[in-house]
């Protein structure tokens, strides 16, 4: 929603927040609580977590600077839908919910809102049907194009994914276990696409894994 905002409205909404800092792995919004506040995202990345049928946590999506985090559950004053989750040290901006009402009301900006969330509904959507249509592999190559789009830096011609995030991390992304998750970086390293190192993931053939992500089984 907040990239449909004009500059000066977005500097309003940036002038009703407070700065917040919070380090690695510490939880911002938990699902399931009331939906109180809005952050808008400055500096770092946060993981958008929710918790599956057998308790554990899937992984839905990493944000990073210039995003809104929670505005769904605050403009409809549902609890917060999703966890978020700091992967690296982050710096924002606390805006209440109902300022940010008020301003959404001032600004007739509700249409945006609306679109914003059926956006990433299909978003979500498309990304469970493919859990359902391709393997590991494919679904792990789409996933990490997505993350290089969210979060990656490029440095000389290679694409580094700054975040933080476990190998555990990532199969719950992709609906698959650890050690299949495993094997997939293996081969990807391999093919040289990919360079890992703890916790981190850098893409070195961005091409190649676009070929390889729009490939079926």
């Amino acid at each position: 929603m907040i990239a449909a905002m004009t500059p000066e409205q977005r500097q309003e909404l940036e002038a009703l927040g407070v700065r917040v800092q919070f380090p690695a792995r510490h939880v911002i919004f938990m699902e399931g609580q009331p939906s109180r506040s809005v952050l808008i995202l400055q500096e770092g990345n946060v993981a958008v977590m929710q918790e599956a049928e057998d308790g554990s946590e899937v992984l839905l999506a990493v944000r990073g600077p210039g995003e809104l985090m929670g505005d769904e559950g605050a403009l409809t004053g549902e609890p917060r839908s999703a966890t978020v989750k700091a992967v690296s040290s982050v710096v924002g901006l606390d805006v209440k919910a109902e300022d940010l009402v008020q301003l959404v009301d001032k600004y007739h900006l509700w249409p945006q809102m609306y679109r914003s969330a059926i956006l990433r509904r299909r978003e979500s959507d498309d990304e469970r049907a493919s859990l359902t249509r391709l393997d590991v592999t494919h679904r792990f190559a789409r996933m990490l194009l997505g993350l290089v789009m969210e979060a990656g830096k490029e440095v000389n011609g290679r694409w580094e994914i700054d975040v933080a995030l476990s190998q555990q991390d990532l199969a719950s992304r992709v609906g698959a276990s650890r050690e299949a998750v495993a094997l997939v970086l293996r081969n990807l390293r391999k093919q040289g696409l990919v360079a890992t190192g703890r916790q981190e993931i850098t893409v070195l053939d961005l091409d190649g894994l676009r070929i390889l992500a729009s490939t079926s089984q």
